[in-house]
């Protein structure tokens, strides 16, 4: 089997290539495995954000909604109060003609 140093070279060169080989395929999973827990942290990050800006906007909208109702109310208690100050205004004239 082993005629020379030749083929002895040839044996170790061969072993060193396979265990190389398994090395770099070892090396690529784990950088493939990296890539992949970074691409999940980074949809993970792109959810929440997603949701905060959902959140933002429904604060947003709710905020404009109450602002419109607020200034409908905010108007009927200034009429409200119109309405009162001249009633009071009626009754000191009427209490002042007696």
């Amino acid at each position: 089997m082993l005629e020379n140093s030749k083929d002895l070279l040839y044996i170790v060169i061969s072993f060193c290539v396979l265990w190389l080989t398994a090395f770099l395929c070892w090396m690529i999973y784990y950088i493939a495995m990296l890539l992949k827990q970074g691409y999940d942290v980074a949809k993970s990050i792109r959810q929440k954000v997603e949701k905060v800006e959902g959140l933002i906007d429904l604060a947003k909208s709710k905020l404009e909604k109450s602002t419109s109702h607020l200034a409908l109310v905010s108007e009927g208690v200034a009429q409200l109060v119109k309405y009162l100050i001249n009633k009071k205004q009626e009754a000191k004239t009427k209490n002042k003609k007696k």
